[in-house]
């Protein structure tokens, strides 16, 4: 009989400790829609590029600096004084062309045919 009221006990220390954290949620089995976070952030942009690369972008407010988020390491590249559309630092260039947008390090990188998801 002891032996059951204190798991009964240890059962309501549990219950209560879980719905009364506020950051636990229950999931939502019958929810279709799906909240799953991208990975770079919600408010990055996802390229997805030929031969199954990727990457993250996210841009500045005055859209002058552009953050580019690979798998290993982010690099903040400045937007070019003469052509809007090109972003570099170093050997890195970022061209923005639509569904050809191309993302190239001279010494290794080398990522074409990059697009941006589909408007919904």
């Amino acid at each position: 009989m002891m032996k059951n009221a204190y798991q009964f006990s240890l059962l309501i220390v549990a219950a209560t400790l879980l719905f009364g954290c506020k950051s636990f949620e229950m999931p939502n089995v019958f929810d279709k829609g799906t909240k799953e976070t991208p990975r770079y952030g919600k408010d990055a942009i996802y390229y997805q590029c030929e031969n199954y690369q990727s990457f993250g972008l996210k841009f500045s407010k005055d859209e002058e600096e552009a953050w580019v988020m690979l798998p290993d390491h982010e690099i903040n590249l400045l937007r070019d004084a003469k052509d809007k559309q090109l972003y570099h630092y170093g050997t890195m260039d970022l061209r923005l062309n639509g569904d050809q947008t191309t993302l190239d390090d001279s010494d290794h990188l080398h990522l074409k045919g990059c697009k941006p998801p589909a408007a919904k």
